[in-house]
């Protein structure tokens, strides 16, 4: 006994939520519009591997999840007059940048701290409190 209608062969998409770019955006406006793109596929836009299962969502930046503003590997890299937020996985105590996978110096590789957390996701230690005198 065969149905053919029962069922839908037809896969299931979700087209990404993002506005049109303007055609005289800023690099950094049509970058910010690339990323969105991806987390809205699932991908995360720096490591371009699959988003964390207890992300956040990357349409709300207030809701609840693991983002990568609590993960360890997220540090600031000083630059001439200020710092950057990169992602120094695998390991954040070397010392040469090009042993670094994910880190240039340029913006295409800043770490959003509102990003959702990829799969290489580990939490940040605890800041211990100051002791005052």
């Amino acid at each position: 006994m065969s149905d053919d209608g029962l069922f839908d062969a037809t896969p299931y998409v979700v087209a990404p939520r993002t506005e049109p770019v303007p055609e005289k955006a800023s690099e950094t406006v049509r970058r910010t519009a690339r990323q969105l793109v991806l987390l809205a596929r699932g991908i995360h836009p720096l490591t371009m591997s699959r988003l964390h299962a207890d992300a956040a969502p990357y349409d709300d930046r207030q809701a609840a999840g693991l983002r990568c503003r609590g993960c360890r590997f997220r540090q600031m890299n000083g630059g001439h007059s200020r710092d950057y937020p990169k992602c120094f996985w695998p390991d954040p105590n070397r010392y040469r940048l090009e042993e670094l996978p994910r880190v240039t110096l340029g913006a295409a590789t800043d770490c959003r701290g509102w990003w959702p957390a990829c799969v290489d996701y580990e939490p940040a230690p605890p800041i211990p409190p100051k002791e005052t005198p």
